[in-house]
């Protein structure tokens, strides 16, 4: 008996989901473990931290990516709300992590010598923009997976296209 394409597909749900989870975790653990010894009442500690932070998210966006259309795909759409409830409280948080830095940027640019001024400010404002297009994006995400997922609507009540063949 031979398989439908569809039923091969769905045999790589599983593994594209534990490809997301380590494109999520594995940066996330390098980057937990670059600024060990954690030192929040340094600003400096602070500063390079999240500077650093922002270097390690295209990564996670992209397992989150992956997640989002395999749950999406699957029609696993409770992991879809939940994923977007996730990606929503990350928004949140990393908007309070990114004004935070913000202000660190702020009172720390008083305390660079000249010479370090140039590339400061360069690292400062990558780092910066970085941050912001993060927070766009899993915004966006979270956003629109909740519409993808239609809240409260079980999955026979949305929308399905479909393809019209015929005069």
């Amino acid at each position: 008996m031979t398989s439908r394409p569809f039923d091969s597909a769905e045999a790589l749900i599983a593994p594209l989901y534990f490809i997301a989870a380590l494109l999520i975790a594995t940066p996330l653990m390098d980057f937990a473990t670059s600024v060990l010894p954690l030192r929040f009442g340094s600003l400096e500690w602070r500063f390079a931290s999240v500077g650093l932070l922002s270097g390690f998210l295209l990564t996670p966006l992209l397992g989150l990516v992956i997640a989002i259309a395999v749950a999406s795909f699957a029609d696993h759409m409770r992991f879809l709300r939940l994923l977007s409830l996730f990606n929503g409280a990350i928004a949140v948080l990393f908007l309070v992590v990114l004004i935070l830095f913000v202000l660190d940027i702020v009172q720390l640019r008083s305390v660079v010598q000249d010479q370090a001024r140039a590339a400061f400010q360069s690292a400062a404002s990558k780092a910066v923009v970085k941050h912001l297009c993060f927070i766009v994006a899993i915004g966006w995400l979270a956003i629109r997976g909740f519409r993808a997922s239609q809240w409260g609507l079980p999955v026979s009540k949305r929308q399905v296209s479909s393809v019209i063949v015929g005069s």
